[in-house]
């Protein structure tokens, strides 16, 4: 999987440099340092769709725990509909008579309806017992994140629909495009429902990947597993407590009997 991994970054790392970059430092008249962390940047977000990628469909071979095989159930009917929306679009566009063009935002606009949803996903999100609370302002930030990516999108693919970006680098920008929204929207996904069940849970599959990158040496993934063991415990003892003044408060709220 670690494999799967190094070559799907490499691939896209590749490709943004060889099509991205001498657009940027070209006609755009970048400095080639910022137009390579612009790519690096870019390619974060393949990176982490690729990631959730590999963690949903081992969820879906049950080779993982039952909290995240869960969450990523949850996630299927959602991503059904985008691929059904992608296999709709290649119909219509197959059968257009004009032939198609990586100028179009097609391939992209699969990505934007998921910014959408991380958006919403974090407005709602809310643990229905109210021992974990969100306030507005981290709410805020939070939705601000997927929103801010959702406007880059768009102010992206008017300059490629303008014909602006060179035809393999716009093909490139359209499929991070929807790495992005792919990123986002699990993301947000999993904040709320990590809030919904006050509980945190990370991946052993993931934790294999990333031990195979280390040969098997403790990182920042075992120290995560670590934090959400601390969380775990301390939800069950606030739990615990929140239960016991529930009680309480019913019992001095009771009518007495005559």
């Amino acid at each position: 999987m670690h494999r799967l991994l190094l070559l799907s970054l490499l691939i896209s790392l590749l490709w943004g440099g060889f099509s991205l970059i001498p657009y940027l430092a070209g006609p755009c008249g970048w400095p080639l340092p910022l137009a390579l962390s612009a790519v690096v940047v870019i390619d974060v977000f393949w990176g982490v769709a690729t990631v959730f990628a590999i963690d949903l469909f081992n969820s879906h071979y049950r080779n993982n725990n039952e909290f995240l095989r869960s969450f990523y159930a949850e996630l299927h009917a959602d991503l059904i509909a985008v691929l059904v929306l992608a296999g709709v679009l290649f119909v219509i566009f197959s059968m257009a008579t004009p032939g198609y063009a990586l100028s179009n935002i097609d391939i992209a606009c699969l990505g934007l309806p998921l910014f959408i949803n991380a958006i919403d996903a974090l407005a709602r999100a809310k643990d229905p017992v109210g021992i974990l609370r969100l306030n507005m302002g981290r709410r805020l930030f939070l939705m601000g994140v997927p929103a801010a990516m959702l406007v880059l999108s768009s102010w992206i693919l008017i300059r490629i629909y303008s014909g602006q970006i060179p035809a393999a680098a716009s093909l490139w920008l359209q499929l991070n495009i929807i790495a992005a929204g792919f990123s986002a929207y699990v993301s947000a996904k999993q904040v709320s429902y990590f809030l919904k069940h006050r509980k945190m849970s990370v991946s052993p599959t993931l934790e294999k990947m990333f031990a195979a990158f280390r040969g098997g040496r403790p990182g920042l993934y075992d120290q995560a597993a670590r934090v959400s063991e601390k969380f775990e415990r301390d939800m069950k003892k606030a739990s615990a407590q929140a239960a016991a003044q529930r009680r309480q408060s019913k019992k001095r709220t009771k009518p007495k009997r005559t």
